[in-house]
Formats: C-alpha cells, structure tokens, sequence
C-alpha cells in the first residue's frame, strides 16, 4: 500500500508514467473504491449529503473512464486502458484529497482571512491536476504534454458543465 501511495505521488510529480504501473483489473477497481471513498469526503466536506456526493463521483468517474476510453480507441491505444485509467483514477484521488485543505482554511466564514489564501491553493491545485492529467494522457494517447493538458482543460470544462446541469439545475 505504501509503495502505491509514493507511486502516485511520483506520479503527480511528473517522476513516473502511466505505464509503469501494471495493467491490472484488481487495481483499477481498487482504485475505483478509494476515487469513490474521496469523492464521498470532499462532498461532505464542502456540504453534500453522502448519497449526492457518491452519485456525483459516480457521473465524474464514468466520464473519467468513458472519454479516456473513446480516447484511447480513436488513437488505436486500447490496450493502454487499464494503466491509464489507474493513472488517471489514482492520481485524481490523489489531488482531490488535497483538497481537503483549502477547503479547510476556508472553513465556515467566506470573509474570513484565510479565504483569498485558499482559492489561490485551490487554483494551484486545479492547475496541477491539469498538467497531471496531461502527463497521463501524453503517454496514453501519443500526444504532447500541452496536448494533453488542453484535453484536460477541456474535459475539466465538460465535467463541471455536466455535473453543474446534473446536481445544481445550472
């Protein structure tokens, strides 16, 4: 378990690639469950019920998975799916746990001081999940890294579209 964890995080230092994990079921569905466990606990950290916050990680993780699928068979790269998805599922876990500390320092008050401190980490996050997400899909899909990171941009704007329509009316 421990070497899983400082696999991610070698992951999300840019240190490792998708391929070097292995091409495992088992994984991935491992992965799934602690995406999910996450999901969960953001969601009751920024308010949701538990039932909203599962079903929200639920639509996430299927356009995780369905998009790098169609991804992945437009590029004639499916069998890269199973390390790419755990790539992808893991270090999206991995990030989103983290958070958990913005939204900590924000707390309660949103004029509180801490509150600019924590949109800037927020960003700085987002930004990270960004090039993060364009490293697994430079070496997934045969692309550069700033091919990659825009196809990132691009569904992180697909999601919070859908996930926006879907949860809150917007």
């Amino acid at each position: 378990m421990q070497a899983l964890i400082h696999f991610f995080i070698e992951l999300c230092l840019l240190r490792k690639d998708p391929q070097d994990l292995p091409a495992s079921p088992a994984l991935l569905q491992a992965l799934t469950l602690a995406f999910l466990a996450v999901g969960v606990l953001v969601g009751a950290a920024t308010g949701q019920g538990p039932i909203a916050a599962l079903l929200q990680t639920l639509v996430d993780l299927a356009l995780v998975l369905g998009l790098l699928y169609a991804g992945l068979a437009w590029t004639r790269h499916l069998p890269r799916l199973l390390q790419a998805g755990s790539a992808l599922v893991g270090s999206n876990a991995l990030l989103s746990l983290l958070v958990l500390v913005p939204l900590g320092m924000a707390g309660d008050d949103p004029e509180g001081a801490l509150t600019g401190l924590a949109a800037m980490v927020f960003l700085a996050l987002l930004a990270w999940s960004v090039v993060v997400t364009g490293h697994i899909l430079r070496h997934a899909l045969d692309v550069t890294l700033v091919q990659g990171a825009l196809f990132a941009v691009a569904y992180n704007l697909l999601a919070y579209t859908i996930l926006g329509a879907l949860f809150t009316g917007g």
